[in-house]
């Protein structure tokens, strides 16, 4: 038997396991939908049929068909261009789509990492990085670069577990910040850009993101990189249009007026500073909690100027992801906080490239102790406002500099 044949010969074989296993899966009755994964599922298939996936009554009768016992629907606020990647999963039963996009979710978190490992170890990358911001001098490690430490950091961390477990979207956004920073490294700005557009799902989360990425239309990189990431939103968008024409008008009268039955945005209790901040000074006007989000886009703004031609991606990433983050508007749930993966992962790239092999150890069983504490201890999702600062305040270690003998 030729090589290739014993290659097809294992696909097959290995395909027919995963699927007996898949089938195994969604038939037992223990099998627990995640919550919000619904939100986009049901949005997927009324959208496909031309109906109003922003309205609480129409996808609460799609919810209902995988969970009867629902009495109010969860809500898909995503913007339209988003349901590109919803409609797909409308053409699933509710079981195996939410096995599906599980999968999907937890392999990007994981491809992600390994990315990210790829660019930040120093025996990967060309230069590493001190500080969230700042440049330095990497120790190179051995030629594999400890690569299997990218998937500890993966499985320590608290969000890639609450992704799954609530079924949401956030690992494709982290997959697209790191296969940006990929490409770009790689001088291969187009493909940057394409991967770039994946953050458009949540783009309230990653707002500092999006001004850097607008600011750099003044390189000739930056410019194809969003030129690509533009075509690519407004290809998701035509597609979601041409299933539902009305669903852009949809999107627009929802946000101003939800119909009964959806909370508006403006009634979510978060766990973001944002949000408190409206709660003590003014609460009664949501665009308080639009001023750390106007200060944070302004400040990396200013920082993209004073550094003009110097700018480094690689270098910034870092710590633009993790301002994005604290001053969101809105959102910022446990299950968003997989995007905290690009400091964590460049803290424990640092740490190992440099030999500093406790301190990487004790950032990854930090990051455990704080997943288990939020699985042991039970609150509303609001009440879950220290797990960001408790995972970003484990990286500090990594911003210092080592003496070199």
């Amino acid at each position: 038997m030729s090589q290739r044949a014993r290659s097809l010969l294992v696909l097959l074989v290995g395909g027919a396991v995963l699927l007996f296993a898949a089938d195994t899966v969604v038939r037992t009755p223990g099998f627990l939908m995640p919550r919000d994964f619904l939100e986009y599922w049901a949005a997927g298939r009324v959208n496909l049929r031309a109906g109003n996936p922003y309205h609480p009554d129409e996808l609460l009768a799609e919810q209902q068909l995988a969970d009867p016992a629902r009495e109010h629907a969860v809500m898909m606020w995503n913007p339209p261009s988003a349901l590109a990647v919803y409609m797909p999963l409308g053409a699933f039963p509710p079981r195996w789509a939410a096995l599906l996009w599980a999968g999907l979710q937890f392999v990007s978190v994981f491809a992600a990492c390994d990315l990210l490992w790829r660019v930040y170890c120093p025996a990967w990358s060309d230069h590493s990085v001190t500080g969230f911001a700042g440049s330095g001098h990497g120790v190179t490690g051995p030629r594999q670069g400890h690569r299997w430490c990218a998937a500890g950091v993966a499985i320590s961390f608290v969000g890639t577990w609450w992704l799954v477990a609530y079924g949401q979207n956030t690992g494709f956004i982290l997959l697209g910040l790191a296969g940006f920073l990929h490409f770009r490294r790689r001088g291969m700005p187009l493909a940057a850009g394409a991967c770039a557009a994946l953050t458009a799902l949540k783009p309230h989360l990653l707002a500092c993101f999006g001004v850097l990425l607008v600011a750099d239309v003044v390189t000739r990189r930056g410019a194809k990189a969003l030129v690509a990431g533009a075509a690519v939103v407004a290809l998701a968008l035509g597609a979601a249009v041409a299933a539902n024409p009305s669903v852009i008008g949809q999107f627009v009268e929802a946000a101003r007026r939800p119909a009964e039955g959806a909370i508006p945005l403006s009634a979510w209790m978060l766990p973001v500073p944002a949000y408190w901040l409206r709660v003590w000074l003014a609460p009664g006007h949501f665009w308080v909690q639009f001023v750390p989000c106007a200060v944070a886009c302004t400040g990396a703004l200013a920082y993209r100027v004073w550094k003009g031609a110097a700018f480094d991606w690689q270098r910034a990433l870092p710590l633009v992801v993790a301002a994005s983050l604290i001053a969101t508007p809105y959102g910022g749930w446990i299950f968003d906080l997989p995007v905290l993966l690009v400091p964590v992962v460049w803290a424990a790239a640092r740490l190992v490239g440099e030999g500093r092999f406790a301190l990487a150890a004790a950032l990854v069983c930090g990051q455990a102790a704080i997943t288990a504490a939020s699985f042991v201890w039970v609150g509303a999702l609001h009440a879950y406002w220290w797990v960001a600062p408790a995972a970003l305040a484990l990286c500090v270690p990594a911003v210092g500099r080592v003496p070199r003998s």
